[in-house]
């Protein structure tokens, strides 16, 4: 996604994340908040980060920041920092959980050695004789885009979806994200 201005980018994309859930999960609109050439993107109650409700007694916490990096005079173009998608049981942060999809560039967190792309699960594992917390292990897991994330809510939790083309508008999304960015999804 290209734009003139940080905020001409920045209000193109949170437009299009917000269509994305109202069609789809919630009608819970995404925030922005930005510092400069950065901007981040969240579910907000009173000033604070929350996870909205998103069905069946699921929430959703959904944190994105980005960057407008200048690619040329009037030329912007978007690139993820960081984000951490959380499917739990209450709106609060510190409510029980249990599955985190997170991603930390090199450029957002220098110096962490674990997966830049991980997720964590709320649960124990033994194997082997030897017990792992797997809500504790960085779980390399590649790119996960919030495409799959409603996906999963939808199709794996039977979520209800807001409309009948959730699939069809999940898929143009995907298209979109390829045309935006160089990667494949």
């Amino acid at each position: 996604m290209q734009g003139e201005s940080p905020k001409e980018i920045f209000r193109k994309f949170l437009d299009h994340l917000n269509e994305l859930l109202h069609h789809t999960i919630t009608q819970a609109p995404l925030v922005q908040l930005i510092s400069g050439s950065r901007t981040s993107f969240e579910f907000r109650q009173s000033g604070d980060s929350i996870a909205v409700p998103v069905g069946r007694g699921y929430y959703l916490f959904l944190s994105q920041t980005l960057e407008a990096r200048k690619m040329k005079a009037k030329e912007y173009r978007l690139q993820t920092l960081a984000y951490a998608y959380r499917v739990g049981f209450g709106p609060r942060r510190n409510d029980e959980w249990f599955v985190r999809w997170e991603y930390n560039s090199r450029e957002h967190i220098p110096d962490a050695l674990h997966p830049r792309h991980h997720c964590h699960i709320s649960a124990t594992a033994t194997c082997g004789g030897k017990e792992f917390s797997l809500e504790k292990l960085h779980i390399a897991s590649g790119w996960v885009t919030i495409e799959e994330i409603i996906r999963f809510v939808i199709h794996e939790l039977r979520v209800k979806p807001k409309s009948r083309d959730w699939d069809a508008r999940l898929q143009d999304s995907e298209k979109l994200f390829r045309q935006w960015t160089s990667r494949s999804v």
